[in-house]
Protein backbone atom coordinates (compact mmCIF):
# COMPACT_ATOMS: atom_id res chain seq x y z
CA UNK A 1 0.00 0.00 0.00
CA UNK A 2 1.11 3.53 -0.57
CA UNK A 3 -0.37 6.98 0.00
CA UNK A 4 -0.34 9.53 -2.79
CA UNK A 5 -1.89 12.93 -3.48
CA UNK A 6 -5.33 12.77 -5.06
CA UNK A 7 -6.59 15.14 -7.71
CA UNK A 8 -9.45 15.76 -10.10
CA UNK A 9 -8.55 12.65 -12.13
CA UNK A 10 -9.30 10.56 -9.03
CA UNK A 11 -12.84 11.89 -8.55
CA UNK A 12 -14.65 8.75 -9.70
CA UNK A 13 -12.48 6.33 -7.69
CA UNK A 14 -12.56 8.66 -4.68
CA UNK A 15 -16.36 8.91 -4.65
CA UNK A 16 -16.83 5.17 -5.16
CA UNK A 17 -14.49 4.49 -2.24
CA UNK A 18 -16.14 7.18 -0.12
CA UNK A 19 -19.60 5.68 -0.67
CA UNK A 20 -18.37 2.15 0.02
CA UNK A 21 -16.70 3.29 3.25
CA UNK A 22 -19.83 5.17 4.31
CA UNK A 23 -21.82 1.99 3.80
CA UNK A 24 -19.33 -0.22 5.65
CA UNK A 25 -19.07 2.24 8.52
CA UNK A 26 -22.62 3.41 9.09
CA UNK A 27 -24.89 0.53 8.03
CA UNK A 28 -23.86 -1.56 11.07
CA UNK A 29 -24.09 1.47 13.38
CA UNK A 30 -27.29 3.17 12.26
CA UNK A 31 -29.16 0.59 10.19
CA UNK A 32 -30.27 0.06 6.63
CA UNK A 33 -32.55 3.11 6.30
CA UNK A 34 -29.75 5.49 7.28
CA UNK A 35 -27.17 3.76 5.06
CA UNK A 36 -29.62 3.68 2.15
CA UNK A 37 -30.11 7.47 2.47
CA UNK A 38 -26.34 7.87 2.15
CA UNK A 39 -26.29 5.78 -1.00
CA UNK A 40 -29.31 7.65 -2.41
CA UNK A 41 -27.36 10.90 -1.95
CA UNK A 42 -24.48 9.60 -4.11
CA UNK A 43 -24.68 12.60 -6.45
CA UNK A 44 -24.40 14.99 -3.52
CA UNK A 45 -21.45 13.03 -2.15
CA UNK A 46 -19.74 13.04 -5.55
CA UNK A 47 -20.21 16.81 -5.82
CA UNK A 48 -18.69 17.32 -2.38
CA UNK A 49 -15.80 15.04 -3.31
CA UNK A 50 -15.11 16.86 -6.59
CA UNK A 51 -15.05 20.20 -4.76
CA UNK A 52 -12.54 18.85 -2.20
CA UNK A 53 -10.31 17.40 -4.87
CA UNK A 54 -10.32 20.69 -6.81
CA UNK A 55 -9.63 22.95 -3.83
CA UNK A 56 -5.92 23.90 -3.73
CA UNK A 57 -6.17 24.64 0.00
CA UNK A 58 -7.39 21.12 0.83
CA UNK A 59 -4.93 18.27 1.19
CA UNK A 60 -6.42 15.14 -0.38
CA UNK A 61 -4.64 11.81 -0.23
CA UNK A 62 -5.58 8.40 -1.55
CA UNK A 63 -4.19 5.09 -0.30
CA UNK A 64 -3.88 2.44 -2.99
CA UNK A 65 -2.55 -1.09 -3.14
CA UNK A 66 0.11 -2.25 -5.59
CA UNK A 67 -2.58 -2.91 -8.20
CA UNK A 68 -3.95 0.63 -7.91
CA UNK A 69 -7.09 -0.31 -5.97
CA UNK A 70 -8.18 2.49 -3.62
CA UNK A 71 -8.24 1.40 0.02
CA UNK A 72 -8.49 4.65 1.97
CA UNK A 73 -8.83 8.40 1.67
CA UNK A 74 -8.26 11.50 3.74
CA UNK A 75 -8.83 15.22 3.30
CA UNK A 76 -7.87 18.12 5.53
CA UNK A 77 -7.84 21.85 5.12
CA UNK A 78 -8.64 25.26 6.49
CA UNK A 79 -11.47 25.66 8.96
CA UNK A 80 -14.25 26.30 9.34
CA UNK A 81 -16.05 24.54 6.52
CA UNK A 82 -18.78 26.62 4.87
CA UNK A 83 -21.55 24.38 6.23
CA UNK A 84 -20.45 25.10 9.80
CA UNK A 85 -21.27 28.79 9.44
CA UNK A 86 -24.61 27.98 7.82
CA UNK A 87 -25.42 25.56 10.66
CA UNK A 88 -24.58 28.16 13.30
CA UNK A 89 -22.12 26.00 15.21
CA UNK A 90 -19.55 27.85 17.34
CA UNK A 91 -16.32 28.81 15.62
CA UNK A 92 -13.55 26.21 15.72
CA UNK A 93 -10.73 26.59 18.22
CA UNK A 94 -8.02 25.85 15.65
CA UNK A 95 -7.71 26.77 11.96
CA UNK A 96 -7.32 23.24 10.53
CA UNK A 97 -9.96 20.57 10.05
CA UNK A 98 -9.76 16.90 9.19
CA UNK A 99 -12.70 16.68 6.80
CA UNK A 100 -12.77 12.93 6.28
CA UNK A 101 -10.68 9.85 6.85
CA UNK A 102 -12.03 6.50 5.68
CA UNK A 103 -10.40 3.12 5.22
CA UNK A 104 -12.10 0.02 3.85
CA UNK A 105 -13.01 -2.48 6.55
CA UNK A 106 -10.62 -5.03 4.97
CA UNK A 107 -7.73 -2.62 5.73
CA UNK A 108 -8.74 -1.89 9.33
CA UNK A 109 -5.97 -2.70 11.79
CA UNK A 110 -3.20 -2.42 9.18
CA UNK A 111 -1.99 1.03 10.26
CA UNK A 112 -3.31 2.61 7.07
CA UNK A 113 -5.64 4.98 8.94
CA UNK A 114 -2.75 6.19 11.10
CA UNK A 115 -0.57 6.67 8.02
CA UNK A 116 -3.28 8.69 6.28
CA UNK A 117 -3.81 10.84 9.37
CA UNK A 118 -0.09 11.46 9.80
CA UNK A 119 0.44 12.28 6.14
CA UNK A 120 -2.56 14.63 6.03
CA UNK A 121 -2.02 16.67 9.20
CA UNK A 122 1.09 15.42 10.98
CA UNK A 123 1.11 16.73 14.54
CA UNK A 124 -0.78 19.95 13.69
CA UNK A 125 -3.57 21.26 15.85
CA UNK A 126 -6.81 20.16 14.21
CA UNK A 127 -10.42 19.24 14.81
CA UNK A 128 -12.89 16.89 13.17
CA UNK A 129 -16.56 16.07 13.27
CA UNK A 130 -17.59 12.58 14.28
CA UNK A 131 -20.98 10.92 14.33
CA UNK A 132 -22.23 10.07 17.80
CA UNK A 133 -22.12 6.32 18.27
CA UNK A 134 -19.03 5.71 16.13
CA UNK A 135 -17.01 4.33 19.05
CA UNK A 136 -14.39 2.62 16.88
CA UNK A 137 -13.47 5.87 15.14
CA UNK A 138 -13.55 7.80 18.41
CA UNK A 139 -11.07 5.35 19.98
CA UNK A 140 -8.81 5.74 16.93
CA UNK A 141 -8.78 9.52 17.23
CA UNK A 142 -8.21 9.42 21.01
CA UNK A 143 -5.15 7.23 20.38
CA UNK A 144 -3.91 10.00 18.08
CA UNK A 145 -4.31 12.81 20.61
CA UNK A 146 -7.84 14.03 19.95
CA UNK A 147 -10.38 14.57 22.70
CA UNK A 148 -14.14 14.76 22.40
CA UNK A 149 -15.69 18.15 23.05
CA UNK A 150 -18.78 18.32 25.23
CA UNK A 151 -21.18 19.35 22.49
CA UNK A 152 -23.77 17.72 20.29
CA UNK A 153 -25.38 18.96 17.11
CA UNK A 154 -28.11 17.41 14.97
CA UNK A 155 -26.99 16.41 11.50
CA UNK A 156 -28.82 17.51 8.38
CA UNK A 157 -29.36 16.26 4.85
CA UNK A 158 -28.79 12.53 4.39
CA UNK A 159 -27.28 12.52 7.90
CA UNK A 160 -30.58 13.68 9.47
CA UNK A 161 -31.63 11.80 12.57
CA UNK A 162 -28.08 11.48 13.89
CA UNK A 163 -26.00 13.71 16.10
CA UNK A 164 -22.38 14.68 15.75
CA UNK A 165 -19.74 16.31 17.90
CA UNK A 166 -16.27 17.68 17.42
CA UNK A 167 -13.00 16.20 18.52
CA UNK A 168 -10.02 18.47 19.01
CA UNK A 169 -6.27 18.00 19.15
CA UNK A 170 -3.98 20.79 20.26
CA UNK A 171 -0.36 20.88 21.32
CA UNK A 172 -1.51 22.29 24.65
CA UNK A 173 -3.89 19.38 25.29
Amino acid sequence: MHVRPAGADDAEAWSALHLRCLDETYRPLFGDAFADRQQAAAGRTAGYDRALLADPDVRTLLAVDDGGTALGLVSAGPAPAAWEGRAGVPAPLVPRQLFQLYVLRAAHGTGLGAELLETAIGSADAYLWIMAGNARAERFYVRHGFRALAESYPSGGPWAGQHMHRMLRTAAA
